[in-house]
């Protein structure tokens, strides 16, 4: 976890594979938040070294939906997410070209980095006509 001075929020989580990367390769969810643009979350699936192989690809999400997602399955269009309480993770079914990627990360490292988003823009006070804007811009070019 990762908070930058100007505010942005990043969190990594290495994907489980089941061993398909093999080789060496990880596969990498990225979280990123920028309090000037809070109401959007930008997800990037990337592979370390890349590889075409491998699962890769960007989206963007509503913060709220994140947080909605540790207790309920929630999401559409491109990004759908469900908590598994069993493992204690949560579940991203990424849309992409083909086939979803279909990941999951601990739940605690969506807890985490949701409550430093919300340290720096509290929920409810994310409201604006700039910020909607934002969302809806980054929301139409990914």
């Amino acid at each position: 976890m990762e908070q930058r001075p100007d505010g942005t929020v990043l969190a990594e989580a290495v994907i489980d594979e089941g061993g398909l990367s093999g080789r060496g390769r990880l596969t990498v969810l990225r979280l990123s938040w920028e309090p000037s643009d809070p109401l959007a979350v930008e997800l990037v699936l990337s592979a370390q070294p890349d590889h075409p192989a491998l699962p890769r690809g960007r989206w963007v999400v509503l913060r709220d939906f994140l947080r909605y997602a540790l207790d309920e399955p929630t999401g559409d269009g491109a990004v759908r997410l469900r908590p598994d309480e069993e493992r204690d993770r949560l579940w991203f079914e990424l849309a992409r070209p083909g086939r979803a990627a279909c990941v999951s990360v601990p739940r605690p490292l969506v807890r985490d980095f949701l409550a430093r988003t919300e340290q720096a823009v509290p929920c409810g006070e994310e409201r604006s006509d700039q910020a909607l804007d934002d969302l809806l811009e980054r929301l139409l070019s990914s």
